[in-house]
């Protein structure tokens, strides 16, 4: 994991290759996207919180979509809510080196 911010850009997740929650970003607006690549096999969420600790699954595919989506390929997600903090978490982990940058 890295917490690299670069402008608007938050990298959360920085080449894992296991399981792992990324590190929080708070996007300061109602709206941010997750980008996420390197999957093979692997599933990665967008989560959300408002205190810090309770992280709940949010996002939907940038196609539109509806309910909560999980990547299985590189992608990504979009939230249009306002959140305190947002992460990115690999539930499900077989093979992929995998980067998660948030933008706002």
């Amino acid at each position: 994991m890295s917490g690299r911010s670069n402008g608007n850009a938050f990298v959360s997740i920085n080449a894992a290759v296991a399981t792992t929650s990324g590190i929080p970003f708070s996007p300061g607006t109602d709206r941010c996207s997750l980008q996420v690549k390197g999957i093979t096999t692997a599933t990665v969420l967008m989560e959300a919180s408002n205190n810090g600790v309770d992280y709940v699954a949010v996002g939907q595919l940038t196609s539109g979509a509806s309910g909560v989506a999980g990547l299985t390929a590189d992608g990504m997600l979009t939230l249009d809510a306002p959140y305190k903090l947002v992460r990115a978490r690999i539930s499900a982990w077989t093979s992929g080196t995998i980067t998660c940058t948030f933008f706002s």
